[in-house]
């Protein structure tokens, strides 16, 4: 690849419809088709894909998620932390890695760190964010409707 030329991406979606193609009619007919830019070797890649691009996001380009290394424990640290939200429990981060790293000892997982990179990935993954709930709000004195009466009177005069 030359240095003025740009590399392309293509949508997931318009990746399964190419793999279809080819499948029905093979790859050099797909490459026809569908343009000199994907090529052959793409297409033939693509192919190999498609289970996971079937299972992947149609509006992303490429299948970038990173698989959980310990599936249960991050199934059971997301459960964790959806009980003490529902319970309005606030969650830090540091709260998490401990749980994390408790759960892990429990397991008997040896390799865990539990590191904040991992605590935001394992977020990330799972589609949770930190938030924290108002539950305060500024009340209003007892006889508010008087004392605004009274500054309206206090203005106008």
């Amino acid at each position: 690849m030359g240095s003025k030329e740009r590399r392309l991406s293509y949508r997931i979606a318009f990746k399964i419809e190419v793999v279809n193609y080819a499948e029905k009619h093979g790859n050099q007919a797909a490459e026809r088709r569908f343009g000199s830019p994907p090529t052959e070797e793409m297409i033939q890649e693509w192919r190999k894909q498609r289970k996971d691009l079937i299972k992947a996001d149609k509006s992303k380009k490429t299948l970038r998620s990173c698989a959980p290394k310990w599936p249960k424990l991050e199934e059971y640290v997301k459960n964790w932390i959806i009980d003490h939200r529902k319970n309005g429990i606030a969650v830090s981060t540091k709260m998490i890695l401990i749980e994390a790293k408790r759960l892990a000892i429990e397991m008997s997982i040896t390799d865990f760190a539990g590191t904040t990179s991992w605590c935001e990935k394992f977020m990330r993954r799972n589609g949770l964010c930190m938030r924290t709930e108002i539950t305060i709000a500024q009340k209003l004195p007892h006889e508010y409707k008087r004392k605004i009466i009274e500054f309206h009177k206090y203005v106008i005069t």
